[in-house]
């Protein structure tokens, strides 16, 4: 059951941005838009995975499969949206955005339902591959209770308490 659309929806903190708006060229579609500061979750991740396993950037990665399955299940269609990501937002320094995902033929409670799960699903992939002695918070945060949470779990002298870095002894 299809009701009126919606214009866009947005869950947003100094951590991260999922912005869902309705296409311009495909009405009853939706443009999904994800992107995160890596700056402002290393107190949280830094030395806590591999060498180029950032935590944050991998789970932003997974956050459109995972998008993609949660509509899937849901009879609901993904695909790449064939646009930029969303540079109108005008974050700083440090912030990457995935390319955004078309969502066709979604009702505006389907899109509300995909923002709710795409806001937990990513924290929690970052928080379950950086931090397993944490544990988000159950239920829906809004996105001011998800900043306190995030802040919550970082360290502030992350510099000192990651492991030393993995070097090869320099040859004699």
């Amino acid at each position: 059951m299809h009701t009126t659309a919606i214009d866009s929806l947005e869950y947003k903190n100094d951590y991260f941005s999922i912005v869902i708006r309705e296409s311009e060229q495909r009405p009853g579609s939706y443009v999904f838009y994800s992107g995160l500061s890596l700056p402002k979750f290393n107190p949280i991740i830094w030395g806590r995975t591999g060498i180029c396993s950032n935590a944050a950037f991998k789970g932003l990665q997974q956050l459109r499969a995972d998008v993609s399955h949660f509509a899937l299940q849901r009879g609901i269609v993904t695909k790449n949206a064939e646009t930029y990501a969303d540079s109108k937002s005008g974050h700083g320094h440090g912030w990457y955005e995935m390319d955004a995902l078309l969502i066709e033929d979604a009702s505006p409670e389907d899109v509300r339902e995909i923002l709710d799960f795409s806001a937990r699903d990513l924290i929690q992939t970052i928080i379950t591959a950086s931090r397993p002695d944490v544990t988000v918070p159950a239920g829906s945060l809004d996105p001011e209770a998800m900043q306190s949470f995030l802040e919550s779990v970082g360290f502030s002298n992350y510099h000192e308490m990651a492991p030393p870095p993995i070097a090869k002894p320099m040859a004699a």
